[in-house]
């Protein structure tokens, strides 16, 4: 049975991992900068185990490298550890598309639905679109309601959105955007196949840019 103390230390430990995630992918931590657990302790105002058991977790997902005697550095964003996360997360977030065209909610339905139509309104925006997209993967999720394949695919959607503030400069959103807007509307129709095919097209977006670092570096 879990414990009052032993709840209250998990939840400061995913507070802790939230704040760090967020402050990882929006580049507040940018890529290879070398940074003390006593320095995050104090950036997230939060006690020593909570934080260490965020960056734990933050390490095994490939977001910071631990470095004996040295501290942590954040990883470094680069074109072959980014071709295989899309390389990975594309099976999976196949499996949880499928899984919620088939099981969505009426209301579910209707949340996929407006976030479809204010897709819509981004126009080149990044802050807006990434906000949206994090919504879109959290609607998702629930009708999915596969808690592994959740799992699974987390770490991935966290480097995806890191990389798109790393490129910032040189992205195009109107390919993504109509590629996430026509994801959320096949969802809401319930079209498990139509919404697997916008699902790749969504990691194809990706797969482009990636493809284009060289010349755009």
């Amino acid at each position: 049975m879990t414990t009052t103390a032993e709840h209250g230390s998990s939840s400061l430990a995913q507070t802790a991992y939230d704040l760090l995630e967020e402050k990882l992918v929006t580049l507040q931590l940018p890529p290879g900068a070398l940074i003390s657990e006593g320095e995050l302790i104090e950036m997230t105002g939060i006690g020593r185990t909570p934080v260490r058991e965020a960056i734990q977790r933050l390490a095994n997902q490939e977001l910071f490298h631990v470095i004996p005697r040295k501290g942590l550095q954040v990883t470094p964003v680069s074109r072959t550890g980014m071709q295989q996360i899309l390389e990975t997360r594309k099976p999976l977030e196949r499996l949880i598309v499928h899984r919620a065209a088939l099981n969505a909610r009426d209301d579910q339905r209707s949340n996929l639905s407006a976030i479809a139509r204010e897709m819509a309104l981004v126009h080149e925006k990044l802050d807006d679109f990434l906000r949206l997209d994090h919504e879109l993967d959290k609607c998702v999720d629930a009708c999915a309601n596969n808690p592994f394949a959740i799992a699974a695919v987390a770490p991935f959607r966290s480097h995806c959105r890191r990389f798109w503030y790393f490129h910032r400069q040189h992205v195009k959103l109107s390919e993504a955007i109509s590629a996430h807007a026509s994801l959320a509307r096949l969802i809401a129709r319930r079209d498990a196949t139509g919404a697997e095919k916008a699902s790749d097209a969504t990691i194809v977006v990706l797969e482009r840019l990636v493809a284009g670092i060289d010349r755009i570096t």
